[in-house]
């Protein structure tokens, strides 16, 4: 072969390693948008679509733990428990370091009562200090826990409080700790921090009212049954009725 053969053959062999490159780069970035269209379509409840657009995103870029993660709640979602936990934890073998993933798959795991495993998840996204938002991992972990565990739901509950006094969310979970309690005064005092008046859940203002029963107070009893009855009228609350007492 010719010098400039070589030369051509060397050139070609060079433009074709050019090409990959870029083949390699814009699959990446079409994985990127097929994950943020999936994730899309997910919020709205557009499950069909969102795992189209996800299955693409991973074929593209197998690699990405975005990807992953976002297949992951969308099969879980749509009762899949099994691929959604192969998903999240090819997610956290490609991002291990991502406390809001082992948050969401701390979600995962207490919704299958797996407490031990979606404790340690919880307390690991919750004391990372790259975590941008570690009051809703402690809020998280408090949630979990007060299935089965009151002191450590109260516990985890007041982490969350100490870091965002206001968050309401951990409010909200530390009024229904208080009152399976039977701390009512603390239960009173969690619920006017989180301000029914701003917006309130059928189970809050019946332990709202149930609250004010037991500390003596019948007109602010009957006041949250009366919006429990108006906002919430299909809801377990507003039609349960209490066993009179024999």
């Amino acid at each position: 072969m010719t010098r400039a053969g070589w030369g051509l053959l060397m050139l070609v062999c060079a433009l074709a390693g050019c090409a990959s490159q870029e083949t390699l780069a814009d699959r990446a970035g079409a994985a990127r948008v097929n994950t943020q269209l999936g994730i899309n379509y997910a919020q709205r409840g557009q499950y069909t679509i969102a795992l189209d657009k996800l299955r693409r995103a991973i074929k593209q870029d197998e690699s990405s733990a975005s990807a992953h993660a976002a297949i992951a709640y969308v099969y879980q979602n749509t009762g899949e428990l099994h691929k959604a936990e192969h998903h999240y934890r090819r997610a956290l073998a490609l991002a291990p370091e991502d406390p809001a993933l082992k948050n969401n798959f701390g979600v995962f795991l207490c919704s299958q009562n797996r407490f031990g495993e979606a404790e340690a998840a919880f307390l690991e996204a919750a004391r990372d200090p790259r975590y941008a938002t570690p009051a809703a991992a402690w809020t998280n972990a408090g949630l979990c826990m007060k299935s089965h565990d009151l002191e450590k739901a109260e516990q985890y509950l007041r982490e969350a409080l100490k870091l965002q006094p206001d968050y309401r969310e951990a409010l909200a979970q530390m009024a229904i700790v208080s009152f399976r309690q039977g701390e009512y005064l603390r239960t009173r005092a969690f619920l006017q921090r989180y301000d029914l008046g701003k917006s309130a859940s059928a189970d809050l203002l019946y332990i709202a009212a149930r609250t004010e029963e037991a500390l003596g107070d019948p007109k602010a009893a009957r006041d949250f049954e009366r919006r429990l009855q108006t906002e919430f009228p299909e809801s377990a609350e507003a039609n349960y009725s209490p066993p009179n007492p024999q």
